[in-house]
């Protein structure tokens, strides 16, 4: 079987690298990337190289503009992305198209396969937050043919949407697979490799806009650093993703990288691989913002998380998780209280880390016929 998985940044190949190794060293199965969105811009690191060092093959490359300034380049780049599949998959037909979560490589790749039957296949659908991303996501599920959801929550969700019972299998989160391999606890490892200029447990904020949210994205951002400032936080600050706002939380980042007051207790970073982020999550004390690695792989590593807004509403919770709605200073600092007072362990829900080896059993068999292109709501 001949399977293509589109990626289109660091985050998303991240979670699946080992995933898809383990798929592709499988007899009869043939995995290969097509490489769009982030990958492709130097701004956020080439990260290209991670999928030539993986030894993973890369199908197709598909450049697109992104600089995260609105909604509007963020449609272009997604038609520029379809087009660019359509040409891919009519020279190089695979036989399965992969895809994850709820970005807009992943719809415009789901639409490509289905104009030129290709079957797809859907990892991390069912799930629910809220926002733009949502809609993405349950658009991404009724295109694609198979299911492969991280919870029996989101596999209920994906059932009551219509979908077909025995054409969704719960396999987990692909970010559990081999998730604290090569990760440890190191006092001094954040310190030095970062330069980090004050001791102790640092925290680690990522935080991304929101599409309907855009233009409140350098407010937002301007409490979060205030609240970092207030409680005497060090640590290492990310920066965003390339949605509709990005720009102006970078605008935001680079004022508070100039300002001397935080006086050498924060990195300010555009990317990080993988395994170093894993390590980052290791060795912080707690986790700031709005990201999925929050919500998902962040109690495996028994890290408190303070989820702000609602980039992530809905989703399932673990136990090392505060939420807090209003991205306001007062409402912060009392979520961030709270945060601090929870104790480890925490048990992850999302799954146990063995994805790649259910899927790997699943795949081989999966219906590639004419009758499951043709899709049929179960209701």
């Amino acid at each position: 079987m001949k399977i293509h998985y589109v990626t289109g940044s660091r985050a998303d190949f991240g979670l699946m690298r080992l995933v898809l190794q383990h798929l592709d060293a499988q007899a009869g199965l043939d995995v290969a990337c097509v490489v769009t969105g982030q990958h492709l811009l130097e701004k956020y690191g080439n990260s290209r190289d991670d999928i030539v060092q993986s030894g993973l093959r890369i199908a197709r490359d598909i450049p697109v503009a992104l600089s995260g300034r609105d909604g509007a380049e963020m449609g272009q780049a997604l038609a520029h992305e379809l087009l660019g599949f359509l040409d891919c998959w009519q020279d190089d037909r695979p036989d399965l198209v992969l895809v994850l979560g709820d970005r807009g490589e992943m719809l415009a790749a789901a639409l490509a396969a289905v104009h030129l039957g290709i079957h797809v296949a859907h990892i991390h659908g069912g799930e629910v937050s809220g926002t733009l991303d949502e809609s993405f996501r349950h658009a991404i599920s009724k295109l694609a043919h198979f299911h492969f959801p991280a919870n029996a929550d989101a596999a209920e969700r994906l059932r009551r949407m219509g979908e077909q019972a025995d054409h969704i299998w719960t396999t987990g989160a692909p970010g559990l697979v081999g998730v604290t391999d090569g990760t440890a606890r190191d006092p001094n490892w954040l310190r030095q490799r970062f330069d980090l200029k004050v001791t102790g447990a640092p925290v680690l904020v990522v935080f991304h806009p929101v599409v309907q949210q855009a233009a409140q994205a350098a407010e937002q951002t301007a409490q979060i650093l205030q609240l970092l400032l207030e409680q005497d936080c060090h640590g290492l600050i990310m920066r965003p993703n390339s949605d509709a706002g990005a720009e102006l939380i970078d605008q935001e980042l680079d004022r508070f990288a100039a300002n001397p007051e935080h006086g050498g207790r924060f990195r300010i970073l555009a990317h990080l691989e993988r395994s170093e982020y894993l390590n980052c999550l290791a060795n912080c004390d707690l986790m700031i913002g709005n990201s999925s690695s929050g919500i998902i792989e962040s109690a495996s590593f028994d890290l408190a998380c303070l989820n702000l807004g609602d980039r992530q509403n809905g989703r399932l919770r673990n136990a090392n998780v505060v939420d807090c709605a209003d991205i306001a200073l007062e409402q912060m600092r009392a979520a961030y209280a709270q945060a601090r007072t929870l104790q480890p362990p925490f048990e992850n829900a999302y799954g146990d880390g063995k994805t790649a080896e259910r899927m790997a059993k699943i795949l081989p068999d999966l219906p590639l016929t004419q009758e499951t292109l043709s899709k049929i709501n179960a209701y």
